[in-house]
């Protein structure tokens, strides 16, 4: 055991004082830099990680957002590169999304600023490549990239490792579950085999164990305990409601509560567009964020945020990744997350650096047994509250009248008093045209109350993969997801999908039988074509899915081509 463990375990064992970022081994510049950031005290990832990762072992460490991740493997790396600058790639941070790359990068480069002799450099698609080559031939001691990116660099040969010591998979889990798996095990045969390999992940599935016993010697595990993945100063709040009147209670909640800086979650692209121009309408500054739209766009609207241009963010969680912004009032689910795990994430962008945070998620009766599962999961309380009343919806609505009348009542012109004339001559009184314009200001705002959901929601009992209560199929069609029992599918996440996508209540939705590389599916007859193109643009479990239509009585769906003898060609099994 070395200096760098026994000065931690000393410190705790005599208990002279708490543990602070100045007892951490770091040279002095690095320790400039932290003070200049403001941290005081390390995170319990920091804590533990830093001095297994000067010591040069393997690690794999559990950690959310929130928990000072980046600066648990950055702060070693750059002690690491003092030791010896050379401008040649000695560290690779592959990360899983550009957002991700560009916030690593910069947190890399606030801890750097009094380490001239290191260079960081970022390589991620979305950027010209050219820009990045001539980056790079101006030396780069730390590689921060995304996994497409750094092999387009490699087979141009703009990019060797050579001399990296050590590698960081920073995300790992969102890493596998986009599909980078061949892209990182391909990096990996141009790096020496002689190095240290960092991993972090926010969950320890099957596939990142499988993918730490290939690529790592003997690591050591640091797995933060779930109670504290969650933030105390974090409100976790909760609100019931029917999946129709979900954006009609958003508008009501964000009112009420009258956040400055609101970022909020849902689980596809279409629903994201959707609340930005609902929001919009409702005048809230709002803007969409996912992954359709192209990095210049995604970078804007980032930017925009930042800098309090606009008041609400909405976004997937893949496009979340790597959003680095404090002050952060309210956090939205406004879908649960499909992974459970990821509510964690979404959570921790408010309350962060000891503030205090509000998180509110929204439910619809069938998702209970969800959110009972999120707090067995993160090991936490999430309150449940009633629905804005109607004394609450009155008094935002006064509050806001209150706000008008101080702003336009001393602002009377010749107009002013020419529409009253000639509105009394027509008849109408003060009071008639007072009543009016309350009217019309209820009216164009969500201040009637919603109302309570109140159907049976007891969950259906099945056998087998097909779970779903059998019903009478004449009022049903069918369609088939490209996804089975292969890709982890089960019927939750199927429910889920559909009913959040189509905006269709998860009861409409018949029989789901599970197969192997299939799901077949009992729809609301008629729906076929709506249901169809929303799917188009769905994922499930991060998963892009093909769909196609079976017709009754065998008539020939989308997928069958009658040949010219009048015999139908079987269509084909669609393939993952």
């Amino acid at each position: 055991m070395t200096l760098y463990l026994i000065n931690g375990i000393l410190l705790k064992l005599l208990k002279v004082r708490p543990y602070e970022i100045s007892d951490l081994p770091l040279r002095s510049e690095l320790q400039r830099a932290i003070l200049a950031i403001g941290y005081e005290k390390p995170s319990e990832i920091q804590e533990r990680a830093i001095p297994l990762i000067l010591e040069g072992v393997d690690l794999v460490g559990q950690s959310q957002t929130g928990t000072g991740k980046t600066a648990a493997f950055m702060l070693p790396i750059l002690e690491k590169a003092m030791a010896n600058p050379s401008r040649k790639p000695q560290t690779l941070i592959l990360c899983p999304t550009r957002e991700l790359a560009i916030q690593v990068a910069s947190e890399a480069r606030k801890f750097a600023q009094y380490m001239e002799s290191v260079r960081i450099v970022a390589i991620y698609g979305g950027e010209s490549i050219e820009k990045q080559i001539k980056d790079l031939k101006r030396g780069a001691d730390i590689i921060v990239g995304t996994p497409g990116r750094v092999m387009d660099h490699i087979r141009r040969r703009t990019l060797k490792f050579d001399e990296t010591k050590m590698l960081v998979l920073d995300e790992a889990d969102e890493m596998l579950n986009m599909g980078f798996y061949d892209d990182i095990i391909e990096v990996l045969g141009y790096l020496p085999e002689e190095r240290q390999t960092i991993l972090f992940s926010a969950t320890m599935a099957k596939p990142i164990l499988a993918l730490t016993k290939t690529i790592q010697n003997d690591p050591q595990i640091i797995k933060i305990k779930t109670t504290s993945l969650t933030v105390s100063t974090i409100r976790q709040v909760a609100y019931e409601v029917n999946p129709n009147s979900k954006a009609a209670l958003l508008v009501q909640l964000l009112q009420l509560y009258a956040p400055t800086s609101t970022i909020i979650f849902s689980n596809t692209k279409k629903m994201v567009d959707e609340l930005a121009t609902e929001l919009n309408n409702a005048n809230y500054s709002s803007a969409a964020l996912h992954g359709d739209m192209k990095q210049e766009m995604r970078s804007a609207v980032m930017d925009r945020f930042k800098d309090k241009k606009i008041s609400v963010l909405i976004a997937t969680d893949v496009a979340a990744r790597g959003i680095d912004v404090d002050n952060v009032d309210l956090v939205v689910n406004y879908d649960i997350p499909q992974e459970l795990e990821y509510y964690v994430h979404r959570i921790g962008r408010t309350g962060r650096a000891g503030k205090a945070g509000l998180a509110m998620t929204l439910y619809t009766p069938r998702q209970r047994r969800s959110l009972q599962q999120i707090e067995t999961i993160a090991k936490c309380t999430i309150e449940r509250l009633p629905l804005p009343s109607k004394d609450d919806l009155q008094g935002i609505m006064i509050d806001q009248l209150s706000v008008l009348i101080q702003r336009w009542k001393d602002k009377q012109t010749k107009y002013t008093q020419e529409a009253l004339e000639k509105l009394e001559l027509l008849g109408y009184t003060s009071d008639d045209v007072l009543s009016a314009l309350l009217n019309k200001h209820i009216a164009n705002n969500s201040f009637r109350p919603i109302d309570h959901p109140t159907r049976d929601v007891r969950e259906p009992r099945g056998e087998g993969k097909d779970s779903r209560r059998s019903r009478s199929n004449e009022h049903f069609s069918k369609i088939v997801l490209s996804v089975g029992e292969k890709q982890g599918i089960s019927t939750a996440h199927v429910v889920s999908a559909i009913a959040e996508s189509c905006n269709i209540s998860g009861r409409e939705i018949g029989k789901i039988k599970i197969e192997q590389r299939s799901t077949i599916v009992e729809i609301p007859e008629g729906k076929e074509k709506e249901i169809l193109a929303a799917l188009a643009n769905t994922t499930i479990k991060g998963k892009p899915i093909f769909v196609t239509a079976i017709r009754k009585e065998n008539k020939p769906s989308d997928k069958y081509k009658p040949k010219k003898d009048g015999r139908k060609e079987k269509a084909r099994r669609p393939r993952n």
